[in-house]
């Protein structure tokens, strides 16, 4: 995975991508939803930028994941982890925990992957979203 400077929007509108693709698939409602969160227009992402930082995150799960089966790909736990310490401000932690529960939610259906990706965050950064 490719580094971005901590705390900054990249990293962060990473974490949006990662959670958006989390159960395996590019869902409309769930970037839409990203898209107009609090934590979207503080950051200053937009559709192209977001859109680039995506693109970027699927170039380097291909180089960087484990295989679930042959459908879905899955990032290996000690990547997401160096993932999540991209962020240390414990308010963008708050920020990006309140946004990811809306993504995951924006579908209706909370899957196992997407539920992971929560849980694993929820670990590492020890805080719980409002």
């Amino acid at each position: 995975m490719r580094h971005y400077e901590t705390n900054s929007t990249p990293a962060a509108a990473r974490l949006l991508a990662l959670t958006v693709l989390a159960d395996g698939g590019l869902d409309r409602n769930e970037v839409d939803t990203m898209m107009h969160t609090d934590l979207a227009r503080r950051l200053g992402i937009g559709s192209v930028e977001f859109e680039r930082i995506l693109r970027e995150y699927c170039d380097d799960l291909l180089l960087s994941a484990h295989y679930l089966d042959g459908m879905r790909l899955k990032v290996a736990d000690e990547v997401l982890d160096l993932l999540l310490e991209d962020i240390a401000d414990p308010r963008l932690q708050q920020a990006l925990l309140r946004t990811m529960q809306d993504i995951v939610s924006a579908d209706g259906v909370e899957t196992s992957a997407e539920v992971e990706v929560l849980a694993r965050a929820l670990e590492k950064w020890g805080t719980r979203p409002h």
